[in-house]
């Protein structure tokens, strides 16, 4: 296995030999390696909206948002390979020039950005990390927040969704000083798609906890 696709893998994860082959198409065009970033200035257009979703999963959404609004550029971040590899092969098959996957820790890609340039930042259900022992590696609280706001625009809102009540009880502690909305149709063309745990949520009665926020004071 070259180097440059094994730096892409994560650790709970191997990569099947067509996915490999697909790293390898879009490495450094639609696909980045966060640790070999060095400079974003070649990804982000101050004179477009840009969108990031953290943790896009199986891609449906990034990509019925990147299909429905192709003057918006996308940034797609996560851990998982496979997901990425699928996604990419989806991004070619649709033809896009308006998304782009970055492999990365969602902490380390918010200080890497040094200067506001994010529009809108996606959540949609992070891992809830269940059992109480685990909960200190929960990616939201007042710190990430704190990144969060830096990357944003003027204006610029962070959206979050989770159906775990006492991931809600986390957050509403750390959006305490922000003011917050749960109106999800003030979105517009950028409502996400209903994800697999929004509609497993429903079926079993949970209720759906939703955060909108510039992060100003």
């Amino acid at each position: 296995m070259k180097r440059e696709v094994k730096s892409f893998i994560h650790a709970r994860s191997r990569t099947a030999k067509k996915d490999s082959e697909t790293f390898k198409e879009f490495e450094n065009k639609l696909f980045f390696s966060l640790k070999e970033i060095k400079n974003f200035d070649h990804l982000f257009s101050l004179n477009k909206t840009n969108i990031l979703e953290i943790g896009f999963g199986d891609g449906k959404n990034i990509l019925h948002q990147a299909i429905n609004n192709p003057e918006k550029n996308f940034y797609g971040l996560e851990v998982y390979q496979n997901g990425i590899a699928s996604t990419l092969r989806q991004i070619k098959l649709h033809n896009l020039n308006n998304i782009f996957l970055i492999y990365g820790d969602a902490r380390d890609f918010l200080n890497k950005l040094k200067k506001p340039i994010l529009d809108y930042i996606f959540i949609l259900f992070p891992d809830p990390w269940p059992k109480k022992k685990h909960w200190k590696r929960r990616l939201i609280n007042k710190d990430f927040l704190f990144q969060a706001k830096n990357s944003l625009k003027n204006k610029g809102q962070i959206i979050i969704r989770t159906d775990w009540e006492d991931y809600d009880k986390d957050l509403a502690k750390a959006f305490k000083t922000y003011e917050v909305t749960q109106n999800y149709n003030l979105l517009g063309s950028l409502k996400p798609l209903k994800t697999k745990y929004e509609n497993k949520a429903a079926q079993e009665g949970r209720e759906l906890f939703t955060y909108i926020s510039d992060l100003e004071n």
